[in-house]
């Protein structure tokens, strides 16, 4: 029996997977195929193996791109917002920072670890003060939030010129690929499109 195929599916996946010291069991084939669910196996990190095509490894942007076509580990990091400001001399409105999107190719975005306790993931929040000018005059972060990406912000209240600048602590923006087969013959497309594009 084979420790791996050429099929780009959960049965064709490597009967290893490099994963010692994470937690995972030995043997991985199928566990964490195609798998995009952060904090599933391990807390604060989505981590799966993907079948990539040699047309899926030459799909260049946004940090996605396979060392080489077969069976890649993907590992993405997640942190917290360390700080927010705006721009000198920026025009605003008293209000809420929403913030947007943050886990991009994620799936399942449900929980964190802190002090080993599995803790619902909360949304960063932060607020903004302006004077009577409506000059920003501050930018208060009061949850931090858990993401892989650096997220965009909506203010709820009138931006006016404001541009914020974002700064991510932890693993956030880390994303580490090892080959673990390469191949130019996977045949096959699993669901994992978003994270290995054909195009």
């Amino acid at each position: 029996m084979s420790l791996w195929t050429n099929l780009d599916a959960s049965n064709g996946a490597p009967k290893f997977a490099g994963t010692g010291g994470l937690g995972l069991t030995a043997n991985t084939q199928g566990t964490i195929y195609a798998n995009t669910k952060a904090s599933h196996h391990v807390p604060g990190m989505a981590i799966g193996v993907f079948g990539v095509d040699t047309t899926e490894a030459a799909v260049s942007g946004d940090g996605r791109t396979a060392t080489h076509a077969g069976w890649v580990m993907r590992k993405a990091g997640m942190g917290p917002i360390v700080s927010i400001t705006a721009n000198n001399g920026a025009v605003g409105a008293n209000g809420r920072i929403v913030f947007t999107g943050g886990n991009k190719g994620l799936s399942n975005v449900a929980a964190r670890q802190v002090g080993g306790v599995t803790n619902p993931l909360v949304e960063a929040v932060a607020s903004v003060v302006v004077n009577t000018a409506q000059y920003i005059t501050s930018v208060t972060l009061t949850s931090p939030g858990f993401y892989a990406n650096t997220p965009g912000v909506v203010f709820s209240a009138a931006i006016g010129n404001a541009s914020f600048t974002i700064v991510m602590g932890g693993r956030a923006n880390r994303v580490h690929q090892e080959t673990l087969v390469a191949m130019g013959s996977m045949t096959g497309d699993g669901s994992d499109d978003i994270i290995f594009p054909d195009s």
